[in-house]
């Protein structure tokens, strides 16, 4: 029975990396020196930057009121810096929020699930009838990286 199940997510999991990836129809341009950490299919990917920094990019099948995304990015702990609607991509309404929260430590020596303080740069946007919300994770006090900041502010349409 269990290698029934371990089949059958292993036939979808193969499934869904055939159906694409989250930047399919969007110019996000991940910076060079990012590499792919996860992938589910066409809805999330995430990559591992340097000085323990990521970028994530989640892409919902359906739109949703881009508020509603901000409050269901759920970030433990998090204390909001700046919330704002901006414009992307030329007219393209997006919000922008930059937060101090909890997110677990991605290639340190902290032990496995150990969450510290990370700066959270989260930019929400509707683009080709999705959602799409993209995060900038690095530790507090890490200085920004420009090409990062730059990828999560470019969600526009291919």
């Amino acid at each position: 029975m269990k290698n029934a199940r371990w089949l059958v997510v292993c036939a979808l999991a193969a499934t869904l990396a055939g159906c694409g990836s989250a930047t399919d129809s969007i110019t996000f341009k991940v910076p060079a020196n990012y590499a792919v950490a996860a992938s589910v299919g066409p809805f999330m990917q995430m990559w591992k930057g340097p000085q323990h920094s990521a970028l994530m990019l989640m892409a919902l099948p359906t739109e949703i009121d881009l508020a509603k995304a901000v409050s269901s990015s759920d970030i433990k702990g998090a204390e909001i810096e700046k919330e704002s609607t901006i414009a992307i991509c030329g007219n393209q309404p997006a919000i922008y929020v930059s937060m101090i929260g909890e997110r677990e430590a991605f290639g340190s020596a902290a032990p496995s699930g150990a969450a510290q303080k990370r700066q959270i740069d989260f930019l929400a946007t509707n683009v080709n009838d999705k959602t799409y919300m993209a995060m900038y994770i690095r530790p507090v006090g890490t200085p920004s990286d420009p090409a990062a900041e730059g990828a999560i502010h470019n969600i526009c349409t291919k």
